[in-house]
């Protein structure tokens, strides 16, 4: 009988696929699996080859049990495979051949390599890298860090040494290496031009640090110089080159423009004329809907056929991730995966042959490969845990709220439901603003269906996969029409009559956790909630966060401090603290750039001097994706505290 629930131990029992590549054939593919390891407190990466009838180890772990292998290209002519490792202590470029024999080291760069990919002709390798190691002006005994940018910190990076990535090829036979660039603006991550004469890259080059604006350039492999081939004028990324020598990118052509789509764009590089592909086509390019046990690693973007006739790339639409391509010549788009409820987190594309990482509700991921006309599923890689555990499924409960605006949204029924009887439940925000949640499987949902929680979910104004103006509804309105949306579908929730009304939680992390903190300081639905790191006072997060400046300065609509500080200050929780009377567990990481410890921590302060029921969980050497890639033993243990929390408030 399927009665097990899940339980956040599970976690050190799972493992999930990422980064399919197809050879060039089309007949083998490698891809990643990641196992959670409870020995070692970490993640384990290896890359394993589907020959056409099995799968076959590719890489496996060294002795520290702290080996990760993966980002495996093949050659152009199929004969090398290249990978990333940090065997050798940081990530370094090794290259095997496809037979699976002895692996060899290429690269031996003094800070790790970023990227990479291969020559037309199979000989060499092109890579980024940093030329040097952050020194010291200070003594050897200084501990002391110079700041002279503006952007001198990054959520999981910690402070920026701001030392430029440059481009570098090496000769596989010989093992030569060349620097290719030299400017002090740097590069990114290449592609290189079938004719193998130019390198393109998509990065901010720009001196003014306020000017966030991102373009694609081109370096002239034989001249050495870069050369910037989009108008300057928005954000473009993730370039590819086409059979015929030009670039497609993806890029919004203004900024700041927080919630825009992205659209399909083409670049002949004498001319740097730019048009963009698919002028009537308006989803969004993408995936956007998470969870909490997947791989994010490997291609969702644009992806040419050989014959140029097709670009591929995956969108999200409503609840589910697809793949689609657009025609290139007639710019009609059809569906090439995607039929009911499914997310496409990555894929590849090599003749008529498709390879793609799937996730459903019912499961994490697994690897499927086929045509476009069927898919066959090569990977089970999570059957025998989940064989007998209790999946909660979800129900898709759709709203049409005051507003005259359809919103989407999932329930899931608890473990020990019963008509007749009434179950507490839990609501969980998703973060972003702009992301999605959908149909995939999230680990703390079914833990908490397992508790007894029915588990209710959806996307307000501002999650993309609806549309442009529904996405970017809330800019300059955070706090506005996205949590009266919430509270909204939250009060409908409650009147189904199985949810217990007065048992209701609520839950979210980074946007979500803001959300969290303005629905309980401004309404009494919810006898319990946990915030996770979350917002709490814009004011001063606009001055500490690795994105406040911009990325939320431009979410409220470009409201700077000096010129709305009242609107600012409005839509910040901490000056609704007296209204909260919810028991409160706050749940941070110490190294969170995205949103800093001081947002909980004056949030906490605020509440424990008001008497509120209070209590705070701060993870050490953590960031702000301790939810997801965060320490195993860590993320059991922020589960449980969870779970408890609910169990003694909701």
């Amino acid at each position: 009988m399927i009665n097990k629930p899940f339980t956040s131990n599970d976690l050190f029992a799972m493992s999930f696929t990422g980064n399919p590549k197809l050879s060039p054939d089309g007949s083998k593919a490698l891809y990643e699996v990641t196992e959670v390891s409870e020995k070692s407190n970490t993640y384990l990466t290896n890359i394993w080859l589907w020959n056409g009838e099995r799968n076959i180890p590719f890489t496996t772990g060294s002795g520290d049990h702290k080996t990760k292998n993966l980002n495996a290209k093949w050659s152009p002519n199929g004969e090398s495979i290249a990978f990333v490792s940090n065997r050798s202590d940081n990530n370094q470029i090794w290259i095997n051949n496809a037979n699976n024999g002895e692996s060899f080291k290429v690269t031996n760069t003094p800070v790790g390599v970023s990227d990479y990919c291969w020559t037309p002709d199979s000989s060499g390798i092109y890579y980024l890298a940093k030329e040097r190691k952050k020194e010291s002006k200070f003594n050897e005994n200084a501990t002391v860090t110079h700041i002279t940018k503006l952007r001198y910190k990054f959520n999981g990076k910690g402070l920026l040494d701001n030392i430029p990535e440059q481009l570098y090829y090496v000769d596989i036979a010989t093992l030569q290496v060349k620097q290719l660039s030299f400017d002090k603006l740097g590069a990114a991550a290449p592609v290189v031009s079938p004719d193998n004469k130019y390198l393109a890259f998509s990065l901010n080059r720009n001196e003014d640090e306020l000017d966030l604006k991102t373009d694609i350039y081109v370096l002239n492999i034989a001249e050495g110089t870069i050369e910037r081939v989009t108008p300057h004028n928005g954000r473009y990324s993730a370039p590819i080159f086409m059979p015929n020598g030009d670039i497609l990118c993806t890029g919004i052509e203004k900024y700041p423009y927080p919630g825009g789509y992205n659209k399909i764009w083409q670049i002949n590089i004498a001319t740097k004329s730019i048009k963009q592909i698919g002028k009537n086509y308006n989803q969004y390019i993408g995936k956007s809907v998470g969870s909490d046990i997947a791989s994010e690693r490997g291609n969702s973007g644009l992806t040419v056929s050989k014959d140029g006739q097709y670009v591929y790339f995956v969108i999200t639409e409503k609840g589910n991730c697809f793949l689609e391509r657009i025609n290139l010549q007639t710019e009609e788009s059809e569906r090439v995966i995607g039929d009911g409820s499914v997310v496409v987190s990555s894929y590849d594309v090599s003749g008529d042959k498709i390879i793609a990482n799937l996730a459903d509700p019912e499961s994490p991921c697994d690897i499927w490969y086929g045509d476009s006309t069927e898919l066959e599923r090569i990977t089970y890689l999570n059957e025998e845990l989940f064989k007998d555990k209790y999946i909660a499924l979800p129900e898709q409960i759709l709203f049409e709220s005051p507003e005259g605006v359809t919103l989407e949204g999932w329930i899931l029924k608890p473990i020990d439901f019963k008509e007749g009887e009434k179950h507490p439940l839990v609501m969980q925000i998703h973060g972003g603003p702009h992301s999605s949640y959908g149909n995939i499987f999230f680990h703390e949902f079914q833990i908490l269906a397992g508790n007894g929680y029915a588990v209710f979910y959806a996307n307000p104004r501002g999650s993309l996969g609806y549309s442009e103006d529904f996405s970017r509804a809330i800019i300059g309105d955070w706090c506005g029409c996205d949590t009266r949306d919430l509270e909204f579908m939250a009060r409908e929730v409650s009147k189904l009559n199985w949810v217990d009304e007065k048992h209701m939680a609520v839950t979210g992390g980074s946007q979500g956790g803001y959300f969290t903190n303005w629905l309980i300081s401004h309404c009494d639905l919810f006898s319990a909630a946990v915030t996770q790191r979350s917002m709490s006072n814009l004011y001063t997060k606009y001055g500490i966060a690795d994105n406040g400046w911009n990325g939320d300065r431009y979410g409220m609509g470009g409201a700077d401090l000096w010129d709305k500080e009242d609107f600012v200050l409005e839509r910040s929780p901490i000056r609704y603290a007296p209204n909260v009377n919810t028991p409160l567990l706050i749940i941070h990481s110490d190294k969170d750039y995205r949103c800093p410890l001081e947002q909980a921590e004056q949030w906490y302060v605020a509440l424990k001097r008001l008497g509120n029921i209070t209590e705070m969980l701060i993870f050490h050497d953590e960031h702000h994706g301790l939810s997801r890639v965060g320490k195993p033993a860590n993320r059991i243990v922020r589960l449980d505290a969870i779970v408890d929390w609910f169990g003694k408030y909701c």
